[in-house]
């Protein structure tokens, strides 16, 4: 039999195995204030992308209303050169014509050059309140050199668009795609 002296070290061995058990701390979850920072910070994310997002949606619509913008100008520059006796020195028709929805000469019979200008004007107005709603978009062609033979032509279209000057408001300011054309 082996008697122990009290007042003898065990070894460390024997020492663990004499007291096996040990009292772990248990987990008791997330405090209040944990979650309160991890809303918070959520909540902050959350904004950001909400603002990048809309302003991404602004930004391809103003894309969009420049593209048909130049649609536009492009489609009103091949009506001109459909009629090409409306220009040059046997009358320019097309010299300070605005875009006009509401008048055309309806021509049953024959049209002349200046008749032709003015549905273009017409179907150009329409186009331009079809593809463009919403920012009042006009459109105007004027002869840069009026009278000549080889007339230059600048096509104009303008729209209504907004631009931020902070962060909780924004300016009128007008846009506009000028084209350059040569029939």
């Amino acid at each position: 039999m082996l008697i122990l002296n009290t007042t003898e070290r065990l070894p460390r061995a024997q020492k663990r195995s004499v007291n096996p058990v040990k009292r772990y701390k248990k987990q008791q979850g997330f405090t209040l204030m944990e979650v309160m920072l991890a809303s918070f910070v959520l909540a902050v994310g959350m904004l950001g992308s909400t603002a990048m997002v809309l302003r991404g949606m602004q930004q391809a619509d103003e894309t969009n209303f420049e593209t048909m913008a130049v649609q536009s100008a492009t489609n009103m520059a091949e009506r001109m050169r459909s009629n090409i006796r409306g220009q040059g020195t046997s009358g320019n028709f097309y010299n300070n014509l605005v875009a006009d929805a509401t008048s055309v000469k309806d021509c049953l019979s024959t049209c002349s050059p200046a008749d032709v200008a003015l549905y273009h004007a017409y179907i150009w107005g329409l186009e331009l309140e079809d593809s463009m709603p919403g920012v009042s978009p006009t459109g105007f062609v004027t002869a840069l050199n009026p009278g000549n033979n080889d007339a230059v032509f600048e096509i104009t279209v303008q729209w209504n668009a907004f631009k931020r000057t902070s962060a909780t408001s924004a300016d009128s300011v007008v846009k506009s795609y000028v084209m350059i054309f040569q029939p």
